[in-house]
């Protein structure tokens, strides 16, 4: 008994000298820091020392239950059965930004300038005629609901194939406890273009740059471009919080190349910096895409 009092002792003895080493190096780098601070960053330290023993049993299954929830891609838990309804990806018509080869990814300039070509006009009231192809073979869709990028080039493709469909008097989604859903259209801005940093406003020569620091890295901001797991994620929690809203519907996602093309390699839950490999999405493409397995 006396030897585990004894034990005991020092070991408080030795807390007690931690705590006095820590509080006199904050001390030193923080001068001006208020006592009740250093108090917590105390308490923070006794935490995790506490809690270090505590935790170190099966580390590995933990280690991989984090990575799990660090995962960017929120499909990557999600069945193809579990989904309420179909997806398809239709990348914009032509836009002024493709004729002039420049890379328009800004919002502050995108939502007002590069819209739609003349072609690009003319490709979307075809993918509009192709959107309503596809629907009319699907046996689960009952009405259609188009989720738009906000970017100009993107939402003129989707109110002409708003259009199209409304003149050939098919269904549309409709839902008053929605207001931001006018007419089968809904604007979602976790669908515009990515962000390519010091890359925006020069020559669209300039992607396959990007793309090979993707290869390596997909969590890479060279040049302060956003990175494709930060696509995955945004464009995916799109994905998943329609489905919970509303079901069988044939979605329609139109966007932008490297957005789309980025969501298909999280349908497919293959590692986003391969999102090049698959098959390149070209303007006015209707693609439906399928949620694989894990």
């Amino acid at each position: 008994m006396a030897s585990r009092y004894y034990c005991s002792a020092i070991l408080l003895t030795y807390l007690w000298s931690s705590m006095n080493s820590i509080a006199i190096a904050i001390a030193f780098k923080y001068p001006e820091r208020p006592a009740s601070a250093t108090r917590r960053i105390l308490r923070s330290h006794l935490t995790g020392a506490a809690s270090a023993s505590k935790f170190s049993s099966g580390a590995s299954s933990r280690s991989s239950s984090s990575r799990s929830n660090n995962n960017p891609n929120q499909l990557w838990n999600r069945s193809s059965e579990s989904l309420k309804n179909e997806y398809y990806l239709l990348r914009h018509g032509q836009s002024k930004a493709n004729v002039a080869q420049v890379i328009a990814s800004s919002p502050t300039v995108s939502i007002k300038e590069y819209g739609l070509s003349e072609l690009g006009k003319t490709q979307a009231v075809r993918a509009g005629e192709t959107v309503l192809a596809a629907f009319e073979e699907s046996t689960r869709a009952r009405s259609i609901l188009l989720l738009t990028s906000d970017l100009l080039r993107a939402k003129e493709t989707a109110e002409i194939v708003q259009q199209v469909a409304q003149n050939a008097g098919i269904s549309i989604y409709k839902d008053s406890s929605l207001p931001n859903i006018q007419n089968g259209l809904a604007i979602e801005t976790r669908l515009r273009e990515r962000w390519f940093g010091e890359w925006d406003g020069t020559s669209d020569k300039n992607y396959p740059k990007v793309w090979k620091d993707d290869a390596i890295d997909p969590d890479h901001t060279k040049h302060g471009v956003e990175s494709v797991n930060q696509v995955v994620h945004r464009t995916t929690q799109c994905i998943v919080e329609w489905d919970d809203i509303v079901s069988d519907c044939f979605v329609v996602c139109v966007a932008h190349g490297d957005v789309l093309q980025i969501l298909q390699s999280a349908f497919a839950k293959m590692n986003a910096k391969d999102h090049r490999s698959l098959e390149h999405l070209e303007t006015a493409t209707l693609r439906r895409i399928h949620l694989a397995d894990s």
